[in-house]
């Protein structure tokens, strides 16, 4: 297993079989992924980044016959913030360097951001794999069809004239 210095929940790895570039392709067309150029940032063999959205990069980290070996985790400067607040050296980083690398002000919010985006690219990496879009189209009601020209009226509409009500407006 291969661990980054934001340690074992801040990673996750699945099985594909299915190539890493057209993983790549998949996540980027159906997933709001930008595809990248093959780097890897933590390190030779430590995995290739094929595709990154926010702050989450999706990695290779190898092939075995046809099934690909895929990680979803932070990038490298989220990584750093991260390792940072899970070893109480959170306040080596200033707040102009927070907003700097992540938008945010302050450790709870980075945090947040951070879990929110990791949840979501796991979701979509494990939705890729199944051949699923990022999101289900939404269910349109089936519309009924009617016989020729019967026009349907609802029985609180439907009411029986005794005639009084009709004499009553007649002055």
């Amino acid at each position: 297993m291969i661990l980054y210095h934001a340690g074992p929940d801040w990673l996750f790895v699945e099985e594909a079989c299915m190539d890493r570039s057209v993983m790549a392709k998949r996540l980027a067309d159906a997933h709001e992924f930008t595809q990248c150029m093959l780097y890897e940032p933590f390190g030779k063999g430590r995995g290739t980044v094929i595709a990154k959205r926010g702050h989450m990069l999706v990695l290779a980290l190898g092939e075995v016959g046809r099934n690909t070996f895929l990680a979803v985790a932070p990038s490298k400067e989220l990584q750093d913030l991260i390792w940072s607040a899970s070893n109480g050296l959170a306040s080596q980083w200033s707040q102009l360097e927070l907003r700097a690398i992540t938008g945010l002000e302050d450790w709870p919010a980075v945090i947040k951001m951070a879990a929110g985006e990791f949840a979501a690219a796991r979701r979509s990496l494990e939705r890729a794999i199944a051949g699923k879009p990022e999101r289900d189209a939404p269910v349109v009601a089936e519309l009924p069809v009617f016989d020729d020209n019967v026009m349907e009226m609802p029985p609180e509409y439907l009411h029986s004239f005794n005639g009084t009500e009709v004499s009553e407006c007649v002055h």
